[in-house]
């Protein structure tokens, strides 16, 4: 809602003295004495929250962290309103009656006609139809004599902008009714890129470009939460848009001395019909390549082909605009600035032809605000310009043969030779005052604004002051006046070191105290503790006085910067207890930018910051809008037999992440639905559930002693130990984990990874995950086991050494293509395996599946259905538990790992033949065989491994090992040991036989042991 400066005004003058009637609709109030109080909305003290009626003032007498003067402020400050918000809030209650607004006058389009030559045989009631003709474009103007990929060199016309859509997996469908862009070079071919996997490195595979406008942006929301109105494949970078009128010149190679940059393709199509030959970039920051800050080579061929002279980048008219939408923590640069860097990237492009000897001028310009409300060069051409669109290229060569630049329609600035402070000062970037100046409509109305890092506000009198005063203590000056030789007196300026530690103390600077007794710089910004380094204290300190203090003592600052605010004289600022809260094993807490979750096995609740009590690291907190869906994406049921049921909601068949663990764990994928059985499909669901848990074990904060293990994900197919199936979308796991919680990253493809003394560097006190990813073969995890089960000791590189306690040391992932090796409870207590199938491989990807690289390139409603995803992981841990993976694919890959190819191949080919089956064999005539079999592998394989490795094979393939050891009827072994472990050894004469059972075989027959003395047990 817009408000004119009169409504302003009355709602201000009617909502004043009225702030106890507005924050009782808050808060609950009592009344003490003259004032009203009750709990603090931030730090949450007990009556200490006082409103004073008389004064129209509140505060907090606890925390000092909020305090203000008059009902708009509180909204705004407390209840963390926009500016709008609080004043439509404020109106309501008060019965403002707002002064009408006069209704635009809404232009007269011209729409296509069915069947013209405009439409082209184009449906001219879609939304595309529509679009072209709001803007005085036809299906005509927008057809192109291209080349198609795999045509045989034939022209042919096509329109780059038709109706249609894209599905869930990227694709383009024509049946929809938002508009496809389609993007040709300049000699006609489509635009290509290559398609990149998960990790952004190429496939090796080309797709056409395209963007897509959205009918209903509303319905489509950014990784903020914010709606956007344009899409274009994931990872496909940002082309420029050539329209045909430009492709013709370039071909004909007819001059151009002034080629323009416009924002988007329909201000390009429309510049071009009326004679201002130009080009598009999808956004006012895509001109050149972020890879290598390079131009598109497309751009280089039009300025050298057609002796382009000048270049010049037009803006809408909202170029200088900011935000009505403005909450008092908002910096309100931030839009001007985002103009700022595009026209210096545009600039500083432009500079880099002169390395191929090609000089042109640079020129930015911007649409005139007028009465009509165009915005963009296409809205001026169409409205205020229908008719006459040729006064629009002679107003802009007025403007830029004009010193001032200043045109009718437009105003053009030569920035060739511009340095960044100079440019700086088209939006008055350069000065906090001039910036408040140019903009005081919108700020003046504002308790306060933040720019830069500093608050400010209009006082009574109109002139900008720093709306965060300080006292006399905090002042870090002294002027002293002395006396010259002439005896003449002057103000010298000396600095006060106590009070700039008061000044940087009161404002969250300081100390916190580290585990091994050193300190780490901090700043509190309640309720979030930032690590820095002490420069950033010295900034801070430095900007405050470049804005609020004379010359003078800045020159006295540069002068003694080190002497002043040096480590050293920080390092005595005073320490600082943040009140972090201490994980239990019963909830977690989520941290978004204006909201948090907490998270119990039955319920997710939403609360604002205001009803915490705590503090949080930074790092904990992720800047974007996420909101509960209110349910729960997946939901579990498991019977008395163990058999699990699961459901999915309408909203978690939308969640590609979720759907990427359903495929991952689907083992039998390549049955068809009449193959696959009850059991099977149990053990899909259980391999499932099994990485929601793992994944809701890991980000939960608490550690227990009695579930303590690191998560390995390995692959569920068999192969031939050595091999690297990979590919399955183990490593997406910890990738998720990076994204969410602070997480320390290992390379795992280091054969020294564990003789290096500072492999653990990384991981600092705040480290929730060690994410070790890709291990080896032969990776030793018998040397985590101090770290999964006891304290993290952690030497840094520079001397540093801590140890981090059991309950606040990190958690471990663990990513492999391979069998972890190691047998035995002390192995198996630590792990908790997860199996990943063979859906995704070498030739089938997620990208495949969904149309878009995780992560990176989600937007907003992917990233909110995934944070709904892992509240849902950690309610399932909390009822489910540690659940583990169906063990047979995982004990069987297990084996195979332990056994070695070698003795695998020796001992399938040798057993091939059914005379050495179901025979006693002597055991050092197989050692014999298997060792002429390879000799290398006498080096490696003692006689005793050789036993251990062949019991294994027996157990890998089926066979039974000395199966005259085990009662035919009952399966157990005749004898056991003192610790009740079978006794199955075949020792006879001082010679040790080895039979492999079949299951027939009984080995009735067989003469009896000669001596209980040569029965030896077999460590398993």
């Amino acid at each position: 809602m817009n408000f004119t400066d009169d409504d302003i005004k009355r709602i201000k003058d009617a909502s004043a003295s009225h702030l106890i009637d507005v924050v009782q609709d808050f808060q609950n109030l009592r009344k003490s004495g003259t004032s009203y109080i009750c709990d603090c909305p931030v730090c949450k003290a007990s009556k200490k929250f006082s409103i004073h009626p008389v004064k129209d003032i509140y505060g907090c007498f606890s925390c000092h962290q909020v305090n203000g003067v008059g009902a708009l402020d509180y909204l705004m400050r407390v209840e963390k309103k926009e500016f709008p918000d609080a004043l439509e809030y404020l109106a309501h209650k008060f019965n403002v009656i707002l002064d009408q607004r006069p209704e635009q006058k809404k232009k007269q389009i011209e729409k296509m006609k069915k069947g013209s030559k405009k439409a082209k045989g184009n449906d001219v009631c879609s939304f595309c139809s529509k679009m072209l003709s709001d803007s005085g474009l036809t299906f005509e103007d927008v057809t192109a004599k291209i080349y198609k990929t795999g045509d045989t060199k034939s022209i042919f016309e096509a329109r780059t902008f038709h109706p249609g859509t894209i599905n869930g997996s990227g694709e383009i469908d024509s049946s929809g009714d938002d508009v496809i862009i389609e993007y040709y070079d300049l000699e006609g071919m489509p635009v290509t890129y290559s398609r990149k996997d998960h990790r952004k490195k190429d496939t090796g595979e080309r797709k056409e470009y395209f963007r897509v406008r959205w009918q209903f942006p509303d319905a489509h929301l950014d990784k903020e939460g914010k709606p956007f109105k344009y899409k274009s494949p994931s990872g496909s970078g940002t082309p420029i848009y050539i329209p045909e009128k430009l492709r013709r010149m370039y071909k004909e190679k007819e001059q151009i001395p002034r080629l323009y940059i416009q924002e988007g393709e329909k201000k390009a199509e429309k510049a071009c019909k009326h004679g201002v030959p130009s080009i598009a970039v999808s956004g006012i920051q895509n001109l050149g390549s972020k890879e290598n800050s390079s131009l598109p080579e497309d751009l280089v061929k039009i300025i050298t082909t057609c002796g382009v002279k000048e270049v010049a980048f037009i803006f809408d008219s909202d170029w200088d605009d900011i935000s009505t939408n403005i909450r008092l923590n908002d910096r309100v640069e931030k839009r001007p600035y985002c103009f700022f860097y595009a026209a210096k990237n545009f600039k500083e492009y432009m500079r880099t032809l002169k390395n191929r000897n090609i000089y042109v001028e640079v020129f930015v310009g911007h649409i005139q605000k007028n009465e009509a409300g165009d915005k963009g060069l296409d809205d001026l051409l169409s409205n205020t310009l229908k008719d006459h669109e040729d006064e629009l290229a002679k107003d802009i060569e007025f403007a830029c043969n004009q010193k001032k630049g200043l045109g009718k329609y437009v105003e053009m600035f030569k920035v060739t030779t511009w340095t960044d402070h100079k440019l700086q000062e088209l939006w008055c970037l350069h000065s906090h005052e001039a910036f408040a100046e140019r903009h005081k409509d919108i700020l003046k109305n504002l308790p306060e604004f933040v720019f830069g890092r500093y608050r400010w506000k209009f006082d009574d009198t109109g002139k900008v002051v720093l709306a965060q005063p300080f006292d006399d203590d905090e002042k870090f000056w002294e002027e002293v006046e002395k006396k010259d030789r002439g005896g003449d007196p002057r103000i010298e300026y000396q600095f006060c070191y106590v009070n700039s530690h008061n000044f940087l103390q009161n404002r969250g600077f300081g100390r916190l105290r580290r585990l091994d007794k050193t300190y780490q710089f901090i700043h509190l910004d309640p309720p979030v503790v930032q690590a820095i380094d002490a420069s950033d204290a010295r900034d801070y300190l430095f900007q405050f006085a470049k804005h609020y203090c004379k010359k003078e003592v800045n020159e006295m600052l540069i002068k003694g910067v080190s002497q002043y605010v040096g480590p050293d004289k920080l390092s005595l600022l005073n320490f600082i207890e943040p009140n972090f809260i201490k994980p239990n094993r019963e909830s977690q807490y989520f941290y978004f930018d204006t909201k948090c979750w907490y998270i119990t096995k039955d319920s997710v609740q939403e609360m604002g910051y205001e009803n915490i009590s705590h503090h949080i690291w930074a790092e904990q907190r992720k800047m974007i809008p996420s909101k509960y869906l209110g349910y729960p994406l997946i939901t579990f049921k498991v019977d008395q037999e163990n058999h699990y049921t699961y459901s999915i909601s309408k909203d978690g068949e939308k969640c590609h992440y979720l759907l990427f663990l359903k495929n991952a764990s689907n083992f039998s994928w390549r049955k068809s639905e009449v193959e696959k059985d009850a059991d099977e499909e149990n053990e899909n669901r259980i391999h499932l559930l099994s990485k929601l848990c793992a994944i809701g074990y890991m980000i939960m904060e608490a550690k227990d002693n009695n579930v303590s293990k690191a998560v390995v994900g390995m692959d569920g197919k068999q192969s031939e130990v050595g091999d690297s199936n990979g590919r399955s979308g183990k490593s997406l796991i910890g990738e998720l984990m990076r994204c969410a919680i602070p997480t320390a990253y290992i390379p795992g493809k280091r054969s020294d990874l564990f003789n290096d003394q500072f492999v653990w560097n990384d991981v600092l006190e705040n480290t929730k995950l060690v994410f070790i990813d890709d291990v080896l073969q032969n990776f030793n995890f018998e040397f985590l086991f101090p770290n999964i089960t006891g304290d993290w000791s952690v030497n840094y590189k520079g001397g540093r050494r801590i140890t981090i306690p059991f309950s606040a040391s990190p958690k471990i992932y663990i990513a492999t293509n391979h069998a972890i090796r190691g047998s035995g409870s002390s192995f198996t207590d630590r792990q908790w395996l997860l199996a990943f199938s063979d859906y995704y491989n070498d030739s089938r990807k997620p990208i495949d599946d969904f149309g878009t690289l995780f992560f990176s390139e989600w937007d907003f409603d992917q990233w909110n259905l995934t944070w709904n995803l892992l509240a849902n992981c950690i309610q399932l841990y909390l009822q489910f538990g540690v659940v583990q993976a169906p063990g047979e694919r995982l004990e069987q890959r297990k084996l195979r790992q332990e056994m070695g190819e070698t003795l695998i191949s020796w001992a399938d080919e040798y057993f091939s033949s059914n005379e050495h089956l179901n025979q006693r064999l002597v055991r050092k005539d197989l050692y014999d065989a298997f060792c002429t079999y390879d000799p290398a592998q006498r080096k490696f394989i003692s006689p005793t491994a050789f036993k251990k490795k062949f019991i294994m094979y027996c157990d890998w393939k089926g066979y039974i090992f000395n199966p005259h050891k085990y009662d035919s009827k009952t399966g157990k072994p005749f004898q056991l040991d003192k610790d009740g472990r079978p006794i199955i050894d075949d020792k006879a004469g001082g010679i040790e036989y080895f039979t492999v059972g079949t299951g027939s075989y009984t080995g009735d027959g067989i003469p009896e042991d000669d001596s209980a003395n040569e029965q030896t047990l077999i460590d398993f």
